[in-house]
């Protein structure tokens, strides 16, 4: 037997008992308008419960549960609705008590004929609703929070629930006080460590450095896995240069992620930057290639390969030091590299193979290209840029499939 008909019969007892109290007993309920602002609270609660379990803040239990208690307080608002004054009368209390048995069995007739067992999602029905709260009611929301945490302190839900309140109003250092007691209350939930974080950097206008990276990493170490950790982490990680731990736990996030192509292409945006930032700045990159349905790199491989050769006349100015740069760009544009990889210099001659993977590009793919301006530099600083004393080749235009020789032999005055 389903949630929803279990509640549905509840419901309806409960509406027989409220008729019945009203036909043996003659009164007049006055309209209550506040009911409609707290339904359209508890939707906006709802949207927001299912919102954190799609991100991996909730489990399926804790969501399971949230979703329950929002719905019978669904429930409950619904039976504050304004009731019918009805006058008592011997005689209408008898045609009235008939009709009310027969308000259940008609209910449930109905709905096999006409009902859509589908609508039983009340989540998704909330979710299609798109309507969004203006200040007042959220205030009005925070308020009753705030009433209720004053009985339940150490209710860590109505905590959560203050602090997401205070975020939809940009009340942001609000949000990281109430975080803040949640934390203290449970500091050993990922969830909540999470959300902390993420309300001090709101606080700290986008800076998630210092203590929001230590709740990150806090929370990451608790649970490897968690979403919305992953993908803040990454963030924080980006902002303080740390380009190829940024690289991991996107690419960690969208593994988990592959059917969520908004979500993918958003991660792919920032992996494919975090891999231009290491190139410029001479460091080596490693990205696990992601592959899935739909694919987001090309089976069958080698886009264009080749030999890196230095001159003999060069070979004797390469340093220890130096690293080679081999990189390839679009022959339509822009100037910027469409694709690179970086070795130490001392393993010339070099045999290279570039595929989709090798792509420095969020949205293509190598494959995606014809031609392709191919060239090799070898850097004294370790830096992508060009600079005087660097030791490069002439370029080349490549088609796919082309197997070629790249001479180093001029420096750059």
């Amino acid at each position: 037997m389903s949630l929803f008909n279990v509640l549905s019969g509840l419901l309806s007892l409960f509406v027989l008992l409220v008729f019945l109290r009203t036909i043996l007993k003659t009164r007049a309920t006055s309209s209550n308008t506040q009911s409609q602002t707290n339904l359209r609270l508890l939707r906006d609660q709802l949207q927001e419960v299912a919102e954190d379990h799609r991100v991996g803040n909730l489990s399926a239990e804790q969501y399971e549960f949230s979703k329950v208690e929002i719905e019978n307080r669904v429930l409950e608002e619904v039976a504050k609705e304004p009731q019918v004054t009805v006058m008592s009368g011997r005689y209408a209390k008898i045609v009235s008590m008939l009709v009310v048995m027969l308000i259940p069995f008609s209910a449930f007739y109905l709905y096999s004929v006409i009902g859509s067992p589908e609508g039983q999602d009340v989540a998704l029905f909330l979710e299609s609703q798109d309507q969004s709260f203006d200040q007042a009611e959220l205030e009005s929301m925070a308020e009753k929070v705030i009433e209720h945490l004053a009985e339940n302190p150490e209710d860590t839900q109505a905590l959560s629930m203050l602090a997401r309140t205070y975020q939809a109003l940009h009340k942001f250092d609000e949000a990281a006080n109430a975080w803040e007691r949640a934390y203290q209350l449970d500091p050993n939930n990922p969830a909540i460590l999470v959300d902390y974080a993420e309300s001090r950097g709101l606080a700290a206008r986008g800076n998630l450095s210092g203590e929001p990276t230590e709740l990150i990493n806090r929370a990451l170490e608790l649970d490897p896995n968690h979403g919305k950790g992953l993908a803040l982490g990454g963030t924080a990680a980006f902002a303080a240069g740390s380009y190829q731990l940024a690289i991991d736990r996107w690419t960690q996030l969208m593994k988990a992620n592959l059917v969520d192509e908004q979500l993918v292409q958003t991660l792919q945006s920032g992996i494919a930057e975090s891999k231009i930032r290491l190139v410029q700045s001479g460091q080596e990159v490693n990205v696990e290639e992601v592959i899935s349905e739909g694919s987001f790199a090309q089976e069958g491989g080698t886009i264009f390969s080749g030999v890196v050769r230095i001159s003999n006349d060069l070979r004797s100015q390469v340093g220890s030091q130096d690293v080679v740069f081999i990189y390839a760009r679009s022959v339509e544009g822009p100037p910027m590299p469409i694709a690179a990889m970086r070795i130490p210099a001392n393993q010339l001659p070099f045999s290279f193979a570039f595929d989709d993977s090798s792509s420095l590009m969020p949205s293509r793919q190598l494959s995606d290209f014809s031609e392709f301006i191919v060239g090799a530099r070898i850097s004294k600083s370790g830096n992508a840029i060009r600079a005087s004393g660097d030791l490069e080749s002439s370029t080349l235009v490549v088609r796919q499939g082309t197997n070629i020789e790249i001479s180093i032999d001029s420096a750059v005055p």
